[in-house]
């Protein structure tokens, strides 16, 4: 940030490099404009269902043919820096605030489902009584499947 402007930050899907667990963002950078010296602030996108289905023998794949619809939408929000509520911010940070979109995102708390919330704790109290390590929560909701 001492040399360059942090434009913008995406939050990818969990599940982005399937089967390897690994958590991923996309950033923007404007390069050659010391980020103390812009008053740009930066663009936030929580960009975490991107409409693919994980299959048992295939992987990821976009099995709803959703995926042009979502990548149509997504570069068009952040081209126009659009602010949508649960997907996209925009905030001042600095080089010792967090970089990424959970951390500005409002959450909507009107859309949960009892039953997501059953889930979330179902699996929660699973974890915890297993003592599973590093298992997310599609691989405890397969194991429940089993």
């Amino acid at each position: 940030m001492k040399h360059h402007t942090l434009d913008a930050v995406m939050s990818m899907p969990a599940d982005l490099f399937y089967p390897v667990g690994t958590v991923t963002c996309i950033m923007v950078w404007i390069a050659g404009r010391p980020h103390a010296r812009s008053t740009r602030k930066t663009w936030f996108g929580y960009w975490r269902d991107d409409g693919f289905v994980k299959t048992k023998h295939k992987g990821r794949i976009d099995q709803n043919d959703a995926w042009s619809g979502i990548r149509d939408r997504w570069i068009e929000m952040y081209r126009n820096r659009e602010v949508h509520a649960g997907e996209s911010v925009i905030q001042k940070v600095a080089a010792n605030d967090e970089w990424c979109a959970e951390a500005y995102i409002e959450t909507d708390y009107g859309k949960l489902t009892q039953a997501e919330f059953e889930r979330v704790v179902r699996n929660y109290a699973l974890f915890c009584l297993a003592g599973i390590q590093g298992t997310s929560d599609t691989e405890v909701d397969d194991a429940e499947g089993q």
